[in-house]
């Protein structure tokens, strides 16, 4: 049995009606498609849209052969285990989908040309990677090393799972100190770049064409710690990005301009915690986005917990106050733990804490106008 929690009114079913009452799926749903006309059909009907598959690549060594299958995706709780899963289950509401791949990967053994071309012939696995949906039923991935240098990759991958374009220094031409690299898409199949510069103290924004040319570069923040990186694309609105360090966050929504429109620093988002907590965001209407992260209730020592936010496209918060969505207990091992998001039914965005994290691990429901279904 679930348990409701309100913070003042009722539902409206607003949401629902915006986003569909299904739970949706990136390729699936067809929320790779980013423009504007475009996402509002699919919001209104996400089974009624499937993007159109290319039966061709632009890539001159792309393979001829058949298709590989594509896995139902897995129940998204911290992670996936697979490329291909993160694939059907990215979706434009929320944030990348990150993971691990080991060698016996199946897109990294179907790639596995590339990846000895980039990593060297013995790479050291895991690769950490980041899956989002661009427009056409495409994909983009960012791997990265776990061991020495990261040595970055990013694919632009057709429908079909073959690498259109590829970028083997996505962040080159900058001064060092990159860290924090996250991908995210933009509109009209763009693919974009985030990172944390520490030689410049900023966030640099670096932007490509749907044909993998270079679209722009945007001095996006300035920021005195970057310890943490997120990125979410909103449609219409840019680009919501959240700096995390030790005392808080700093936001700032982006447009697709390049322009900052929650002013020329951002807006400051304090809390309590052992350490620099990212944030987590989802698209709950095309008009709000929600905030999750770990914090604590008070000091240092108090009741540690999953909160969330909901603010508007005009830098606003839309309910009184943070909500404590669950009491952690145990305590968090690992500060740094990012809250994982996927829609969920009814236009509920779904929060997950990863098993072993804290403890058995946490699964909440939200709904926009505050209602928590506890599970």
């Amino acid at each position: 049995m679930r348990e409701r929690e309100r913070l003042g009114g009722t539902h409206s079913g607003r949401v629902a009606a915006v986003w569909g009452s299904g739970s949706g799926s990136g390729l699936g749903s067809g929320f790779g498609t980013t423009t504007v006309v475009g996402l509002a059909a699919l919001l209104l009907c996400p089974a009624c849209h499937k993007p159109a598959r290319s039966d061709t690549s632009t890539d001159p060594s792309a393979s001829s052969g058949t298709t590989a299958r594509v896995p139902a995706a897995q129940a998204v709780s911290g992670g996936v285990t697979e490329l291909a899963d993160a694939v059907t289950a990215m979706d434009l509401r929320v944030e990348a989908i990150r993971g691990t791949a080991v060698a016996s990967d199946a897109l990294l053994v179907r790639h596995g040309a590339r990846v000895a071309a980039h990593f060297g012939s013995a790479p050291a696995f895991p690769l950490r990677f980041q899956v989002v949906p661009v427009e056409s039923g495409k994909a983009a991935v960012l791997l990265e090393a776990t061991i020495g240098e990261p040595r970055p990759l990013v694919w632009l991958l057709d429908a079909h799972g073959e690498v259109v374009w590829a970028k083997e220094h996505p962040n080159g031409g900058v001064p060092p100190g990159a860290s924090e690299l996250v991908l995210t898409p933009g509109p009209d199949g763009h693919v974009c770049l985030v990172w944390c510069n520490g030689s410049t103290n900023s966030i640099a924004f670096r932007r490509w064409a749907d044909d993998g040319g270079s679209f722009a570069d945007y001095d996006a923040l300035h920021v005195d710690e970057c310890d943490a990186l997120s990125v979410l694309y909103w449609p219409r609105r840019g680009w919501v990005l959240a700096v995390a360090g030790a005392t808080g966050a700093t936001l700032e929504l982006l447009d697709e301009n390049g322009e900052r429109r929650w002013g020329r620093d951002g807006m400051s988002l304090p809390w309590t915690w052992s350490g620099a907590a990212p944030v987590s965001f989802a698209l709950d209407t095309l008009d709000s986005v929600m905030m999750f992260r770990l914090g604590q209730s008070g000091g240092a020592g108090s009741a540690e917990y999953v909160f969330a936010s909901r603010w508007s496209a005009d830098g606003r918060p839309m309910w009184p106050g943070p909500l404590s969505l669950k009491r952690l207990t145990p305590s968090v091992g690992d500060p740094r733990v990012r809250v994982v998001l996927r829609p969920a039914a009814d236009g509920a965005i779904r929060a997950s804490v990863p098993v072993g994290t804290a403890g058995p691990g946490v699964v909440v429901d939200v709904l926009s106008d505050g209602t928590i279904l506890r599970r």
